[in-house]
């Protein structure tokens, strides 16, 4: 058995001719033996970033379409323009993939169905943007993202929901990304980790140093959703990125 927060199913294999629901494998919480785990939110939709993410020591593959001003131009575009790179992440990596649906297309229960025909393991969005009927499809597990600007009742609420796996704390504005993490993203992160009643994920939004992840691991947060806004954006150094945010069981395996 798998010790990270999500455990993969191995290689998938087109010839078996599995259902897409059964090629959706279950979700595990983290185990005592390791100390976070990591979900890559990869730049792009390709098998290229996801195999590096997943030779970085990624526990998980987190997939975009979507996406609005604030997010990568490389996650702009809808369903129906990625479905071809998002199977073949699938099929290829042997880790869960997830898929965040972004805000940029109001998403009805038939687009929801056009989405679902792909067998990634989970899903994350936006509380305010996650429509009733995705909470309650029992079909993936849901990330609830939480913004700037929900109030401390309403994450609360959010993480009692029986639909909702874990909160997102993505709570950085668009403008100060990138920056430092500061004394009032902890004790911000500390506040929503005492409330949550699901596992807490951070969302890498502003650059992490060994001690920030250290402090962040402490206070509760299980988990880290590597954005690619602290990421320098080569391809050559992602794989190295990766594993720099990594457990340091996980820096010092292959050492």
């Amino acid at each position: 058995m798998s010790s990270s927060l999500l455990r993969g199913p191995g290689r998938f294999t087109p010839v078996r001719m599995e259902s897409v629901g059964q090629m959706r494998r279950p979700l595990e919480v983290v185990s005592q033996s390791r100390e976070y785990s990591v979900i890559a939110s990869l730049p792009e939709n390709s098998t290229s970033f996801a195999a590096q993410a997943v030779e970085g020591g990624a526990d998980a593959i987190m997939l975009n379409i979507e996406g609005d001003e604030s997010s990568s131009p490389n996650h702009f575009g809808g369903y129906d323009l990625h479905d071809a790179y998002i199977n073949d992440v699938i099929s290829t990596v042997s880790v869960p993939c997830g898929l965040f649906i972004g805000g940029a297309r109001l998403l009805t229960e038939e687009y929801w169905e056009r989405i679902m025909s792909s067998a990634f393991s989970f899903l994350e969005m936006y509380a305010h943007q996650m429509p009733t009927f995705v909470l309650s499809d029992p079909r993936v597990k849901k990330i609830g993202a939480i913004s700037n600007g929900y109030i401390l009742e309403q994450v609360k609420q959010l993480s009692e929901m029986e639909g909702i796996w874990a909160i997102d704390v993505a709570t950085v504005p668009h403008q100060s990304r990138g920056a430092p993490f500061s004394v009032l993203d902890y004790a911000t992160l500390g506040v929503i980790a005492n409330l949550s009643v699901k596992p807490v994920l951070l969302r890498t939004q502003k650059k992490l140093t060994r001690s920030d992840i250290d402090r962040a691991v402490a206070i509760g947060v299980k988990g880290l959703v590597v954005d690619s806004c602290i990421l320098s954006g080569t391809d050559e150094a992602y794989k190295d990125e990766i594993a720099s945010l990594g457990p340091r069981r996980m820096l010092t395996e292959g050492q």
